[in-house]
């Protein structure tokens, strides 16, 4: 132990306490300081240790004796607030530790469950006492270096404070260290359980133990590196402290991981076993799957092989600071600054180290989840696979009868096209020529033309309704075919539901029939070989049973009371856990309380060491001052009277002197001031933490009791296995005695021979249950009239039992081909029925797109009717305006007649009456088209009418079809229904007729092991029957 060897190098003081001890920083051994020694903590100040990173005392607390009161107050007072800081760095670092019960206690709270029940209580006690010894011995060292240190001097006040703050900093990069040794030990702890996990899932994962074993392997040589820094490096270096530490905590680790590996072993060996009795079938599936994972496990190695290559240049580069340091360490009271930049440039490396350990934990744990997503994922496109697969064959399917109905829509549509291209072409010659006659008159008609678009807006609006009672006509379309594609889903479901059905019935009637061919084939052997003396045991048999149920129910309620045992304890150990993450999250915020608290300490530490320099100072210039004054008192004596003025001048500057001397005691009593209220707040700090502490211990306390009732359960569940054992044996001492009973059976043999009656009136049983279940045969399938031989005729089991098993089994087989009969027949009338149906669905879905097509010529044929009616309308407004105008030429022609210019404007007469003759040919033209076209509308109605009528007519003639497809369909499927049901009555009574045999038959077997029937009792069995 460093602490040891550090406590060893200097003299005894137990012989030097007798008087008085002189102890100077100049007197320590070496070049070093008060840095190399320390005082353990008192009890107002706790640094958290290495291993639990807690600040929680022992159960024996290190009380310090009180220094000798030969010293003045202020220089004790000094003393108190430097050594509370001073440590030993066995509590810091690791080494030798002064009490090493915290860290004891806070190590399975860092492991997990590895580590549990690893020591016995007697050990623990052991281990407790030599604890309380060393507990003591350190109590000594620390009660005579304290007496040393309250005889130090005021001068080496100030190197005391500069070592007590490197020993901060010190601290504060242990405290590092031990987060990120934490942080190693949690990924160790993720890793083992990943490994438990996967050895009781049952696969073997012979990479993770490798890993496990490169760690091991680069624990060891990091312990060989420390050790044999630690031989080149003097003893009371810190940095060999440090290290020192951290080769106990990975001794520690190793320790823990050794454990788990041999752990890891056993349950590997043990999987193993289980493996190999398992099959070559589990065996090459698990052999395929570690294979995948060995791949993705060695392509994660090859990443964790190039972090810890990353990992050991930063170590590297952590080895060439701490020689830095050693090679510094010569020169430490010239180059703190260059010792405190080279410690922040540790940290930062260490800080990147561990950032490089975080991220290689969470790229161990994210690699984990991601393996086990591969996983699912691949069973989830396995599935998707074979589901992509079941739906491509059904939409191959429906895209090959969409394709036959989109060819047969294609002829038809084409045809219908050509008929309509012949009558667009017929219309358009019509127009053409309408257009030529109307083009003259369209400049005469504009106002007639206003009122026609009011009319069009108005028959827009008409058809509008029209088109939207379409939609909805549409609309109800779509809602048959959905109603048709349920009736579909609803068959298809009938279809299935029939096919498990049936498939299930196939699988009873093999079960049946098995179970009818083993139960008579063992029927035949045990009433074969089975014929002699059962009665006279039956009541020692019976007797065993009892005593045998007996002490199974025994068995049976001790499993039960063990069972309730586990089921407790697995209660406690949850309770345990969260006992245990309730603590942990309490230590942390303590831990970040204490932080706080420490920086504060810190800062008020820093503020009292600058107020002792300024005091310091000020003693000097105290001095100094006195000095002066002394000198000028002299010089003052020696020149006399004579220099009357130069006295009088140094009489003057002495007073100023004088109020400078007081004006300094005043900053002085005021700097006293402050020290003193910052040494009470450093003491109200001390106290919260001795509070926060206490808290700490009865933490502990309570985690205690809750190991120790752990404890008591475990004690309880091997009480009760040993109840169990004690019982078993128990059953063995029975079942020994059972087989010497049964030795007494097979000698009283000639006993037994004279209950033979009671054996065949089992027999005549056995028949009479044979015979039962041939007549139900004969029910079922009626009387067998095949012709038989004389040798067959009587078909009876206590006449020819060989011919009677022969007739049995071929009903048996004649029942099995009525249902397979019986099936093949629902399944054609299935296929058949189903067919029709699909065909009579193809023809309606044929016939409703005909029918759509059918209304849309039926809407373009009603457009072009309007059309036609608004034009004739025009012509008709044409008619009357050109009768008005006719009338108008009349009158005037008959004023003109009248007046005496008759020959000057018989020319204009001739003109306008030729325009008028002309204008009502035209007009007569007009109106014959129109009445051409509206006779050819109406024709064309009346055939609309007639088709119509006949597709309903067809409609509901397919519908009728399918509603009788339908009820016939329900009819054979509820004769079929009750055809099963008949079965499967007829079926469960033979089971149970069955199920009567074979308890017969098992009794029988009992009696016949029982008794061990020899060779002559099997030789009468064919002359009892």
């Amino acid at each position: 132990m460093p602490s040891d060897s550090l406590l060893n190098s200097f003299p005894d003081s137990s012989l030097q306490s007798l008087g008085n001890p002189e102890l100077t920083l100049g007197s320590l051994p070496g070049s070093t300081s008060l840095s190399d020694f320390s005082t353990p903590p008192r009890p107002g100040l706790r640094v958290p240790s290495t291993t639990s990173q807690t600040t929680a005392q022992s159960s024996n607390l290190v009380t310090t004796p009180p220094p000798l009161s030969g010293t003045a107050p202020g220089i004790r007072r000094k003393l108190t607030a430097d050594t509370v800081i001073l440590d030993d760095g066995d509590d810091v670092g690791g080494g030798g530790r002064l009490d090493s019960r915290p860290t004891h206690r806070s190590r399975p709270s860092l492991s997990g469950g590895a580590q549990k029940g690893s020591l016995t209580l007697r050990d623990q006690e052991k281990h407790i006492d030599s604890l309380k010894k060393e507990n003591f011995d350190i109590k000594l060292r620390v009660h005579f270096l304290e007496e040393r240190l309250a005889e130090l001097a005021p001068e080496q006040m100030d190197a005391a404070l500069k070592q007590n703050i490197t020993l901060k900093i010190e601290t504060h990069n242990r405290g590092r260290e031990i987060k990120r040794l934490k942080k190693l030990l949690l990924e160790l702890e993720r890793e083992l359980e990943r490994l438990q996990r996967q050895h009781s899932s049952g696969g073997g994962n012979r990479t993770r133990e490798r890993e496990l074993e490169a760690k091991l392997e680069e624990r060891d040589r990091e312990l060989r590196e420390l050790r044999r820094r630690r031989e080149s490096v003097d003893n009371g270096d810190a940095a060999v402290r440090e290290l020192e530490a951290r080769n106990y905590q990975l001794e520690e680790e190793l320790e823990n991981v050794r454990r788990l590996l041999e752990d890891n072993v056993t349950e590997i060996e043990r999987l193993q076993d289980l493996v190999e009795n398992k099959g070559d079938e589990d065996i090459s599936t698990l052999q395929q799957t570690i294979s995948s994972q060995a791949d993705q496990l060695d392509q994660n190695a090859e990443e964790k092989l190039d972090l810890l290559d990353e990992i050991e240049s930063l170590r590297l580069t952590i080895d060439d600071l701490h020689q830095r340091l050693e090679a510094h360490s010569l020169e430490r009271s010239q180059s703190r600054a260059q010792i405190l930049e080279e410690r922040e440039e540790r940290e930062a490396v260490e800080g990147d180290l561990n950032a490089l350990k975080d991220r290689l934990a969470a790229a161990l744990i994210e690699l984990q989840q991601k393996e086990d997503d591969v996983e699912r994922k691949d069973k989830i496109v396995e599935d998707l696979v074979a589901e992509h697969q079941k739906i491509v064959s059904q939409v191959e399917d429906e895209w090959r009868g969409e394709l036959d109905d989109h060819k047969q829509q294609l002829e038809e549509s084409q045809d219908v096209l050509a008929e309509r291209d012949s009558e667009c072409k017929e219309l358009r010659l019509t127009v053409s020529e309408l257009e030529s006659t109307l083009s003259e008159l369209q400049s005469k008609f504009e106002a007639t033309l206003a009122h026609l678009e009011t009319e069009g807006e108005e028959k827009d609006v008409q058809i509008e309704h029209l088109t939207e009672a379409l939609e909805k006509l549409g609309e109800q379309v779509y809602v048959l075919e959905d109603e048709n594609d349920k009736i579909k889903e609803d068959f298809e479901k009938i279809r299935e539901e029939d096919d498990e059905r049936l498939r299930e019935l196939r699988e009873e009637r093999d079960m049946v029939e098995t179970a009818l061919k083993d139960k008579l084939s063992s029927l035949k052997s045990q009433l074969s070989a089975a014929e002699s003396d059962i009665e006279t045991c039956t009541a020692e048999i019976h007797s065993h049973r009892q005593r045998q149920e007996e002490l199974a129910s025994h068995v049976e309620t001790l499993v039960a009371e063990l069972e309730s045992e586990r089921e407790a304890r697995e209660r406690v150990e949850a309770d345990l856990d969260a006992a245990d993450a309730q603590h942990a999250d309490q230590l942390k915020a303590e831990r970040r309380a204490l932080d706080a608290k420490e920086s504060a300490l810190s800062s008020a530490l820093a503020d009292l060491a600058k107020t002792q320099s300024l005091l310091t100072q000020r003693d000097s210039d105290l001095a100094q001052v006195q000095q002066a004054l002394q000198t000028v008192e002299v010089e003052s004596k020696r020149l006399g009277e004579s220099h009357s003025s130069a006295k009088f001048s140094l009489q003057l500057e002495c007073d100023r002197l004088k109020r400078d001397l007081e004006r300094l005691e005043d900053e002085l009593s005021r700097a006293r001031s402050e020290l003193n209220s910052a040494s009470n707040k450093s003491l109200d700090r001390d106290g919260v933490i001795d509070n926060l502490h206490s808290q700490n211990r009865d933490l502990q306390t309570q985690l205690s009791q809750e190991t120790q009732a752990r404890l008591n359960i475990s004690e309880k569940l091997d009480t009760t296995l040993a109840q169990l054992k004690a019982a078993q044996a128990e059953l063995e001492a029975l079942r020994g005695k059972v087989t010497d009973l049964e030795g007494r059976l097979a000698k009283e043999q000639r006993e037994v021979r004279g209950f033979e009656e009671t054996y065949r009136d089992q027999l005549t049983e056995r028949n009479t249950l044979l015979l039962t279940v041939w007549q139900y045969l004969d029910k079922v399938l009626g009387v067998d009239k095949t012709p038989k031989s004389s040798s067959q005729a009587e078909t009876k089991p206590f006449t020819n039992f060989t011919v009677f098993h022969s007739n049995l089994i071929s009903r048996l087989k004649v029942l099995s081909q009525i249902q397979t009969q019986f099936e093949t027949r629902v399944k054609e009338a299935e296929g058949k029925y189903g067919e029709k149906m699909n065909e009579m669905r193809k023809q309606l879905e044929g016939k409703w797109r005909q029918l759509n097509k059918f209304e849309q010529g039926v809407k373009g044929m009603k457009e072009t009717k309007d059309g036609w009616r608004r034009k004739l309308t025009a012509k008709e407004g044409e008619i009357e305006g050109l009768k008005a105008t006719n009338a108008d030429l009349t009158a005037q022609l008959s004023s003109l007649t009248t007046k005496s210019n008759i020959s000057s404007q018989s020319m204009e007469i001739r003109a306008l009456q030729t325009r008028a003759s002309t204008a009502e040919r035209r007009l007569n033209n007009a109106q014959n088209q129109l009445l051409a076209t509206e006779e050819k509308i109406a024709t064309q109605s009346q055939k609309m009418g007639q088709a119509e009528g006949k597709w309903e007519a067809r409609v509901k003639e397919y519908e009728a079809r399918l509603k009788a497809a339908e009820e016939r369909v329900k009819r054979e499927r509820q004769g079929g229904k009750e055809r099963v049901g008949e079965l499967e009555a007829q079926i469960k009574t033979l089971q149970r007729q069955l199920e009567l045999a074979q308890k017969r038959s098992v009794q029988l077997q009992g009696v016949m092991d029982s008794n061990k029937v020899g060779p002559g009792s099997a030789g009468s069995s064919p002359s009892s029957k």
